[in-house]
């Protein structure tokens, strides 16, 4: 069975990156070097956005793994796109960080800067991808996004969520706190937004 989110885009590059913290910031600058070379429509604060997503990928899977990864970077035609496949077929993990914490910021950072991101299984392991798009800035301020659920339930299914970029958080159901609206298509989710949120979209 094929893993959702499977891409099919070309290979810009692939990297294997040693365990350890040391081989993040080398293959962080490869990575952008590599994009940059290839003159593709990025603007250089997405660019920057690319280096800081490859860089946090690669960290939480170095810290909480502890052993080599793969990292594949692609060009959808739109956005790049960035892969991290490490040993473990863990979900990763999402946290709130204390304010004070030295760490655990790391896909809260990469889910405020990136277009899209999640995850899925593959053979025994997990990547994890987020996509960043040429010029962030010029975004609408509600997008349909992949949510990223660590239920097991979940893990096969994609689930689509839409996303407020001021309040870097999913539409949530009235009345309560902690339930993300979830559509089951990403057609559904779109028309949601058409429907219901669309006057606030600019």
């Amino acid at each position: 069975m094929t893993p959702l989110n499977t891409p099919t885009a070309p290979v810009l590059c692939t990297l294997d990156i040693e365990a350890g913290v040391a081989a993040v910031p080398p293959a962080r600058r490869e990575v952008g070097q590599t994009v940059l070379a290839l003159n593709l429509p990025l603007s250089n604060e997405a660019l920057g956005d690319v280096e800081l997503c490859v860089g946090e990928l690669l960290a939480n899977a170095v810290e909480h793994v502890g052993e080599r990864c793969r990292v594949v970077v692609r060009w959808t035609g739109v956005r790049v796109r960035v892969e991290v496949a490490d040993g473990s077929p863990l979900p990763p993990t999402r946290t709130s960080a204390d304010d004070l914490a030295s760490g655990g910021r790391g896909l809260l950072l990469v889910e405020a800067l990136a277009h899209s991101w999640g995850w899925y299984p593959e053979e025994g392991e997990k990547v994890v991808w987020c996509e960043v798009a040429p010029g962030q800035g010029d975004q609408p301020r509600y997008e349909v996004r992949v949510i990223d659920s660590r239920s097991p339930h979940f893990v096969l299914l994609e689930c689509w969520g839409i996303y407020d970029r001021e309040r870097h958080d999913y539409l949530r159901v009235p009345g309560s706190s902690d339930r993300i609206r979830r559509f089951y298509t990403k057609a559904a989710a779109a028309a949601h937004l058409s429907r219901e949120v669309g006057k606030c979209t600019t």
